[in-house]
């Protein structure tokens, strides 16, 4: 692979607060004669985007923080095209390649070209309103759950333009395997095989004694749309992309949700496969 030799740090500014590790990343970078700049992910950013003169000409992007940090750099620093990799300062961690102690070793084998590239499967949501249209990405999930008062909502299903479930709960996660390993998880979903590419769709609490989730095919178009419950009670949601952006749904308006062509990029030089991690991650 190519070597890398310039670099933008992203870093969690709670969670390296007085830049002691980011300053140490950068260091170990330099002494190899390699070119790095700092983008702190709540300070840097202009247009949801990091500022174009921190990673103008960069090669990669070293992320400083734990999953949430992760999808966060990959959201700013989209329309860059870089590939992303991860130290982790966080508590599990799947989406991060290394942790801390190992951070002298992933830039000799960055700028080595030692490492592989990894293509992670991209999410898109599209929310049709009566006048408009509205798109966002996600990498771990799409969650749409109920917007105020603890009660449930009810959820109508469609697949590839097929009425398939109505769902009462607290809402429905649309998973990447990515994901799998994220929210889905902790609700009871399956774990999926990063390198598979399937939508998983998991319902958050259901109302029912037969709440399953669903495994579907990249190619399939998942369509969700909120029931109104009575004419004096309107519903409404939101819809969370990567815990990232949030944006509200109601029951005048629909989520489509279908795989992208494009991916985003992740770097690895880990010699252990998924299941080595998920052993480790989870006992």
């Amino acid at each position: 692979m190519k070597k890398l030799t310039k670099f933008l740090i992203y870093v969690n500014s709670i969670k390296d607060s007085d830049r002691t590790l980011t300053n140490r990343v950068a260091d170990i970078i330099r002494e190899r004669g390699g070119v790095v700049s700092v983008a702190s992910g709540d300070q840097d950013t202009e247009g949801g985007s990091v500022r174009s003169d921190l990673i103008r000409d960069k090669e990669a992007v070293i992320v400083l923080g734990g999953d949430g940090t992760m999808l966060r750099a990959a959201h700013t620093t989209s329309k860059y095209k870089l590939p992303l990799t991860g130290i982790n300062l966080g508590t599990v961690g799947f989406l991060a390649e290394t942790d801390f102690s190992r951070a002298e070793e992933l830039i000799d084998r960055l700028m080595s070209g030692d490492y592989n590239m990894v293509d992670k499967m991209v999410l898109e949501g599209k929310i049709c309103r009566e006048d408009s249209e509205e798109r966002y990405t996600a990498i771990n999930d799409i969650v749409i759950y109920r917007d105020g008062k603890l009660r449930i909502i009810m959820l109508n299903i469609f697949v590839n333009g097929q009425f398939f479930e109505t769902y009462k709960a607290d809402g429905v996660i649309i998973s990447t395997p990515t994901g799998s390993t994220a929210y889905n998880l902790s609700a009871g979903g399956p774990l999926v095989s990063p390198t598979a590419r399937n939508i998983i769709l998991t319902p958050i609490a259901p109302h029912s004694l037969t709440g399953k989730s669903f495994v579907f095919a990249d190619t399939d178009r998942i369509s969700i749309e909120v029931v109104e419950k009575s004419e004096k009670e309107g519903s409404s949601a939101l819809v969370s992309y990567d815990g990232y952006k949030d944006v509200s749904i109601s029951e005048s308006c629909k989520c489509d949700i279908s795989v992208m062509d494009e991916t985003v990029k992740f770097i690895s030089v880990s010699d252990r496969n998924f299941y080595d991690i998920l052993r480790s991650k989870l006992g």
